[in-house]
């Protein structure tokens, strides 16, 4: 999977290891969601499709483009996952406190005395260049290259991400305001999916004959916190060493 580096897949494989029931059980919830929307899925859908390589989630119509299709990906993800795929940046600034008629509140005793009063603000802006996304559109042009080696040209992609604590405080508090998400992918070339795809696959079956991978990297590790408390074979990983 595009963002799991060769260690970490390796060992999955080769090791017996233990996962925590309350750790999962969000991931039960999304996989539960699936089976859902693959048992309603109109019949002009591909709807979980098998293919070598993967299983993307729907394949659709374009209404609007003939002959060419829309693809989704479904992610059951919380608020935090949600700001960083939008690229919403939380920032507090200050600005004057006005009276009734729109005039700045100045204080009018104290060291400050003539200054004008302020109050700060929370802003939430959306920076496309801290936009975390890497892994999903790697994943999701993967899906599009499967189906378009099979005459199936897809125009757009999409993530559909169910907010899994959408509407409190928590999720408000990062500029997440809706229970859903719809999260347009960007195209990347195929050459570039397909090379990724391809060191990933060579890397492992080297780890196979080898019984040795290299350390998962700075962005397969989220600069070190999936290290930290979101890898099940840890363990391992420490003992087989840099």
């Amino acid at each position: 999977m595009a963002g799991d580096g060769p260690r970490q897949l390796y060992l999955k494989q080769h090791i017996n290891y233990t996962i925590s029931p309350q750790s999962r059980v969000f991931a039960v919830l999304g996989t539960g969601s699936h089976a859902k929307l693959h048992e309603w899925a109109p019949k002009n859908v591909l709807s979980e499709e098998r293919l070598e390589g993967g299983t993307p989630d729907c394949l659709e119509q374009d209404e609007y483009e003939d002959g060419k299709y829309i693809l989704y990906d479904d992610k059951t993800w919380g608020s935090y996952k949600v700001m960083k795929a939008l690229g919403i940046v939380k920032e507090q600034k200050l600005h004057d406190i006005l009276d009734d008629e729109g005039n700045p509140v100045r204080y009018k005793s104290g060291a400050k005395k003539g200054q004008k009063k302020k109050e700060k603000e929370t802003i939430f802006t959306i920076k496309p260049e801290t936009i975390d996304l890497r892994a999903q559109e790697l994943q999701v042009n993967y899906y599009r290259t499967l189906f378009e080696d099979r005459n199936f040209p897809v125009s757009k992609m999409f993530l559909e991400v169910p907010v899994r604590d959408g509407g409190i405080a928590m999720a408000k508090s990062r500029g997440i305001d809706r229970n859903l998400y719809l999260i347009p992918i960007k195209r990347l070339p195929d050459e570039e999916v397909k090379t990724y795809y391809e060191r990933l696959q060579e890397e492992y079956d080297t780890a196979i004959r080898r019984g040795y991978a290299r350390k998962c990297n700075s962005w397969e590790t989220w600069d070190g916190r999936r290290c930290e408390g979101y890898c099940e074979v840890k363990f391992a990983c420490d003992r087989m060493g840099g």
